[in-house]
């Protein structure tokens, strides 16, 4: 009883719901039996709550169930989301799904045992809707949305930063090879007068 009561309204509301739509949806949502005939030829003429897609809801229910008893055990479970989206999320599926299933049956023979199906996941969603306020409000499921599809968005970039190969450094042109200094003009014309000069021979002396 003790974490029974450490859940919150909101997942108690939910719990309670969520047990008795269970339940509920093994009774007859439709009933043929006009007058009385299918008694009498000893044919059931209905058809519970999991038929079509009252089998959505019913697996719903399920998960929902689930994840309050998962809660109720302290069993820690990672999940991508907090637990006031994980409940957001649930008890407005379960409303829908269940809606649908009603409309889909209103002009079947509906018997009173849809409606109480449809009162029970008003009451589910209402406390999904006390879960979320417990944890801050709509506006914490806001900041939650847009930190998941910044982070996704991040995570889609990455592979894509990662997986393209780094560009190829442009080519180096190589140093063209040293060349030798020419000498300068002056100091050549030395050279050539110093070679002009000792080529020559002092002429013989007359006797």
């Amino acid at each position: 009883m003790e974490r029974f009561n450490a859940l919150g309204r909101g997942a108690q509301l939910m719990l309670i719901g969520a047990v008795l739509l269970f339940i509920d949806l093994f009774l007859p949502w439709q009933d043929f039996d006009v007058g009385g005939l299918a008694d009498e030829l000893g044919v059931d003429a209905t058809f519970s709550g999991w038929r079509g897609i009252g089998f959505v809801v019913g697996l719903l229910t399920i998960v929902v169930l689930a994840w309050l008893i998962v809660r109720i055990a302290s069993v820690d479970i990672p999940l991508p989301v907090s637990t006031a989206m994980t409940g957001a999320l649930l008890g407005t599926l379960i409303l829908i799904f269940t809606v649908i299933k009603l409309l889909t049956i209103l002009g079947d023979e509906a018997t009173l045992w849809a409606w109480v199906g449809v009162a029970l996941a008003v009451l589910i969603a209402v406390g999904a809707f006390m879960t979320v306020q417990e944890a801050g409000g709509v506006d914490t499921l806001r900041n939650e949305a847009s930190s998941l599809g910044g982070s996704s968005g991040r995570t889609a970039a990455a592979p894509e930063a990662y997986g393209a190969p780094p560009a190829a450094p442009p080519p180096v042109d190589a140093p063209a090879p040293a060349t030798a200094p020419e000498p300068p003009a002056s100091a050549a014309a030395d050279d050539v007068t110093g070679d002009t000069a000792g080529d020559e021979t002092p002429p013989d002396r007359q006797a």
